[in-house]
């Protein structure tokens, strides 16, 4: 992740970090240079599990693409990532030196074997790309390291794009930092290190074709990574060295800014629940990034931040062309915006002091949003999972019909050409579930500009990373059109909802979180928006019925409940996976809300039934059922709210 600034008053105290950067390199590549190979205990390939089955929208080659394009964050050289090691002790206590990238499945991710557009096998969402500021190849992240998913069971794995995966980013870029520490710090394992990087053999980025025109050319000397061995690739490191220092001076300095910020980061995210696995307070993390990295002269630092104790369940992609508000708390209507947004978050840089010039790729980003809108809603996979019971499933759909539709599947159309779905919005005190999330979207920042609500606040900061990219890089009005869609969706807006909710139609009665349809949900556990519910069976439940506790980690699946299992030998995960149990009485980890009027009616039989046509809800558009008319229906649920009307 990649912390920013937009202080003017610490340039002073920038420049030794520049020289100590320069001497860090010098050194580093003396040493490699010199030292003799070191070969014991270093494995040279990593395995791969077996093809998952699975495809919902994308063909082969973009899916390979999908997984691997960058969207200009870039984080660590390629060469160190592909050399670094991590220690692993057997039963017996005794300890080996492994691949870093072996077994990433401890941190939630997918391992990808080696491809066209992988050609060094790097787990699902780790990207390869050139940095902008120096021009060496580095490893990022992408979208796809959380929206990719994989279920297991019976010893197959079923692959779904755009499904919720079970990563724990921040566990994995923290053990990435942790294992370059530790290696810096043992001679012998430097040494193994540096053997390791001088064998590494890099190979060229290569071009996707899913991306229209590359608005960013590739070096036409790719320059080695910065422990190279020679002395002409140290003279093409320093080459680099003093391009960072010079020419990209700004984006230099907004790197080293994020060096410096991972304290902060790592104290504010002790005070909160364990994030992952599957989970991310995008917006805390982005708000102490984006506002309280360092202290400026129009406020003290320290004074914006905040634990991030909201962390939301990764949503499900499939659909998201038709979405006309994004986000669980549906606060912005723009595509554009929003995925500058992601990209941020997943290490692009940009500089407030030359005009917001930002290696963020929105020609990527675009490219991302089109392989998005193929995605499908996963196909229950009845040889594997098991088969459906239709008559079952008729009984469910009875039921479905006259309850669960009334919100889910009943929305409003929008946009210039009314093809977007206006989801339903509830408000905190209807649909009863974590408020977090909704709350702390809205809480003030200081700005240079005084105090705003992080919303809006961070929608600048987006915008005007926008505006410069399509001015640097002379982005033309038509190729700015499409990107942004402008021919289905209205003119971009960040919203606050709770504050402004008169000002909007769904919002009126202080709707804040969405009812989004639930076509291939029976994939996208665990539930509700901060998935403190392991399985829809359980989400059949009252609250004070539901798991008070549960451990997350394992990809096994419950095709009964309709969720991860968790507990018992089928409770699998990797070696060396850190054990996270979610613990619903923490801060914004809350299982309460989603207790309608007909729960008490609900037996198990209904809620097989119900489960049983949940697996077969998987056609894509918009969902036709019969309502029963309004005498029917109860007048209110939990707190008094007329019931959704067509």
């Amino acid at each position: 992740m990649t912390l920013v600034s937009s202080s003017r008053t610490r340039r002073s105290r920038r420049t030794p970090a520049i020289v100590l950067l320069v001497a860090v390199v010098v050194f580093a590549g003396m040493v490699a240079w010199s030292l003799r190979p070191v070969t014991r205990d270093l494995p040279e390939s990593l395995t791969y599990p077996p093809a998952p089955s699975g495809t919902n929208g994308l063909s082969a080659e973009e899916r390979q693409q999908y997984y691997h394009l960058t969207e200009g964050g870039e984080l660590f050289p390629m060469s160190w990532l592909l050399a670094l090691e991590q220690p692993v002790t057997d039963a017996a206590g005794k300890t080996t030196y492994r691949p870093f990238l072996e077994n990433v499945q401890r941190f939630g991710l997918i391992p990808d074997p080696p491809s066209r557009f992988n050609p060094y096998g790097l787990p699902v969402g780790v990207t390869i790309g050139y940095d902008q500021v120096s021009g060496l190849q580095m490893m990022g992240l992408n979208c796809t390291a959380c929206h990719v998913g994989e279920i297991h069971y019976n010893g197959r794995a079923i692959r779904i794009d755009g499904d919720q995966n079970m990563s724990f980013v921040n566990a994995f870029i923290t053990a990435m930092v942790n294992a370059t520490t530790d290696t810096l710090k043992d001679p012998e394992r430097l040494a193994r290190f540096l053997d390791r990087r001088r064998r590494v053999k890099l190979v060229a980025v290569p071009d996707y074709p899913v991306v229209e025109k590359e608005d960013i050319p590739a070096p036409k000397d790719d320059p080695d990574e910065l422990l190279d061995s020679g002395h002409h690739g140290l003279h093409r490191v320093m080459d680099a060295v003093r391009s960072m220092a010079s020419t990209n001076r700004g984006l230099l300095e907004q790197k080293l800014d994020s060096l410096r910020t991972i304290q902060i980061l790592k104290q504010a995210m002790a005070l909160a629940p364990v994030d992952g696995y599957g989970r991310v307070d995008a917006f805390g993390v982005g708000r102490n990034e984006l506002f309280d990295a360092f202290s400026s002269k129009d406020f003290t630092k320290g004074s914006n931040l905040l634990a991030p104790d909201a962390p939301v369940s990764i949503p499900h992609l499939w659909g998201m062309k038709n979405t006309s508000w994004f986000e669980w708390g549906a606060n912005t209507n723009s595509v554009i915006q929003r995925n500058i947004g992601q990209s941020l978050g997943v290490g692009a840089s940009y500089d407030p002091d030359s005009g917001y010039a930002t290696t963020s790729r929105l020609d990527h980003l675009y490219a991302m949003e089109q392989l998005s809108y193929k995605l499908t809603p996963p196909v229950w996979p009845a040889d594997i999972l098991g088969p459906i019971d239709t008559a079952k499933a008729a009984r469910g759909k009875a039921f479905f019909d006259r309850t669960c539709a009334l919100c889910h599947e009943t929305y409003a159309k929008s946009g210039p050409k009314g093809d977007l779905n206006e989801y339903q919005l509830f408000s905190l005190s209807v649909v009863g579930t974590d408020p977090n999330t909704a709350l702390n979207f809205e809480k003030n920042v200081m700005t240079a500009n005084g105090p705003q609500p992080f919303g809006l606040a961070a929608f600048s900061v987006v915008d005007n990373v926008r505006k410069a990219y399509y001015l640097t890089h002379n982005i033309p009005d038509d190729v700015q059109a499409k990107w942004e869609d402008r021919e289905r969706r209205p003119a971009p807006e960040f919203r606050v909802p709770l504050m402004q909710y008169d000002k909007y139609k769904d919002t009126a009665r202080h709707g804040v979180y969405r009812a989004k349809t639930l076509k291939g949900i029976w994939a996208t556990a665990p539930f509700l928006h901060n998935g403190s519910v392991p399985t829809i069976y359980d989400l059949l439940h009252l609250a004070a019925d539901r798991p008070k506790e549960f451990k997350v980690g394992t990809r096994e699946y419950d095709p009964q409940k309709l969720g991860y299992v968790t507990s018992g030998d089928r409770f699998i995960t990797p070696p060396n996976m850190q054990e996270v149990t979610f613990n619903t009485h923490l801060q914004g980890n809350s299982n309460t809300g989603h207790e309608w009027w007909f729960y008490p009616e609900l037996t198990d039989e209904v809620r097989f039934e119900i489960i049983e046509f949940l697996k077969t809800f998987t056609d894509p558009g918009d969902y036709s059922f019969t309502r029963p008319a309004d005498a029917a229906l109860p007048a209110d649920a939990r707190a008094p709210i007329a019931l959704p009307r067509r």
